[in-house]
């Protein structure tokens, strides 16, 4: 993805990812002061509610899934991009101002999961405030905003190989109105916005077929 010619692309991507990282560690400390001054209850010890603990714990992925989503899909347009707010249209609005940047990441690499306006920064990593809502253990806020810190880089990591595959997302940059979600939880197929990739065998492939 990064050829020499495409290097303002890298900067701009570890530029804004960098941003994204540094708003990921301010919520930190903001939630980290909140526990510690006493304004945010909390319970420190894990173990005193095992299975309350281990069910948050484990509802965590299921709900950066479905977070994600949503707040993809409404920072997409609801009904034309040529739409604004005079026709309703919020998700067009905010395509056009801020999750634009991200699409402009048109060959998706590790860089790219967290290249977003700074605006965009704030609205995904909200996955993380769920202690505002009910009483958590740390562990839990932390799990949340480490997964959304860490996964868009497997998430962008492109179809190819040594890449992971992940054609999944790669398809929504590509096509853009497609696959807003990840597979875990298939929003997109319920919803119709579901777009399969197909790998067609390249020449140099059908060639080696042919020697073997």
């Amino acid at each position: 993805q990064y050829e020499e010619e495409n290097q303002h692309h890298l900067l701009r991507e570890v530029t804004f990812t960098t941003l994204g990282w540094l708003q990921s560690a301010f919520v930190q400390c903001i939630f980290m002061w909140l526990w510690a001054s006493g304004r945010l209850p909390y319970y420190s010890d894990f173990w005193s509610r095992p299975y309350f603990s281990m069910f948050i714990l484990l509802s965590v992925t299921f709900w950066r899934e479905f977070h994600f989503y949503w707040v993809h899909r409404f920072m997409h347009p609801w009904w034309s991009v040529q739409n604004g707010l005079c026709q309703g249209d919020i998700g067009a609005f905010l395509y056009r101002h801020f999750h634009s940047l991200h699409h402009q990441s048109r060959n998706p690499g590790p860089w790219s999961g967290l290249s977003m306006h700074p605006i965009e920064h704030f609205i995904y990593y909200t996955c993380a405030y769920f202690p505002l809502l009910f009483l958590c253990h740390p562990l839990h806020f932390l799990y949340a905003k480490f997964h959304a810190d860490i996964a868009p880089i497997g998430g962008h990591d492109g179809y190819a190989d040594p890449a992971g595959g992940a054609d999944f997302h790669y398809l929504h940059h590509a096509f853009f109105e497609c696959n807003y979600g990840v597979p875990l939880i298939d929003f997109d197929r319920l919803f119709g916005t579901y777009k399969e990739f197909v790998k067609k065998s390249s020449l140099n492939d059908q060639q080696t077929n042919k020697l073997l």
